[in-house]
């Protein structure tokens, strides 16, 4: 699938001590070291590596849990990991490393080297990371239940994100949402984030990629979520502050900890 670029975390001396030198963080950016080592050990691959760093995601799940004041060990709570949209693997093989089964999703037919990079790397780092190969635009189905899944940056490349979160709180009971918002018009003249809307992007709108389908705003994605059988934990929106659908300068990220209503 398709991955987005991830917001850079707050600047160090903004930036929360307590989020900054958390575990996951410390042991996150340590395991980064880790696996872009292994990456530049393996010599001229005949594919691109997924380019954004996504181990940058982990400043804002902590935060997130910190506000929720739930832990990773009860977020996860034994039952695994589902990572959604896992690119080259680089969280599903972290979260393997913190002793947590996973299981990892995404799609050959969007994914930037067509998967052949988180099975080399599973199979370099000995991992037992159970690889599937999904279109989420499809009817898919889910096997199994999980403590907690990682769903980053995917929402807004999906045609049905609806079926997708309903089918998701059927079988996790936590999740860690990120997907673009927008709070004006496409013109940027109209303030729309009062509103539950979404944008249907035209292919060539946002960043010239044709994966590209529903931007919400902010009220929007709260909707969704709700509608679709979670509870919010805990929200962060980080980014643009007057964003908007279509430009570069105009990409907000909303970052959300849901709870499962089906699973309660």
């Amino acid at each position: 699938m398709p991955g987005p670029s991830v917001p850079d975390p707050p600047a160090a001396a903004n930036m929360n001590l307590a989020i900054r030198f958390s575990e996951l963080v410390r042991k996150g950016l340590r395991f980064r070291n880790k696996f872009d080592h292994l990456k530049r050990s393996i010599a001229s691959p005949d594919f691109q590596w997924y380019p954004y760093d996504c181990f940058a995601n982990l400043f804002y799940m902590q935060q997130l849990a910190d506000e929720a004041d739930l832990s990773l060990t009860e977020l996860i709570g034994g039952q695994g990991v589902l990572d959604i949209g896992a690119a080259d693997g680089a969280l599903s093989f972290f979260f393997e490393s913190l002793g947590n089964a996973v299981h990892s999703y995404d799609y050959s037919g969007s994914n930037i080297n067509r998967m052949q990079a988180i099975r080399l790397l599973a199979s370099h780092l000995n991992s037992s990371v159970e690889i599937s190969d999904v279109n989420l635009d499809s009817n898919f189905a889910i096997q199994g239940q999980y403590g907690l899944t990682l769903f980053l940056g995917i929402l807004y490349h999906l045609k049905n994100p609806f079926y997708a979160m309903e089918t998701l709180s059927g079988h996790s009971r936590f999740c860690f949402l990120s997907t673009r918002v927008a709070r004006f018009s496409p013109d940027c003249q109209m303030r729309l984030d009062h509103l539950p809307l979404a944008q249907l992007l035209d292919a060539g709108d946002c960043n010239s990629d044709s994966t590209n389908y529903w931007i919400f705003t902010p009220v929007g994605l709260e909707r969704l979520v709700r509608r679709s059988g979670w509870a919010i934990c805990s929200s962060i929106c980080t980014g643009a502050t007057a964003s908007d659908p279509l430009t570069q300068t105009g990409d907000e990220r909303m970052f959300m900890l849901l709870r499962s209503l089906q699973q309660a």
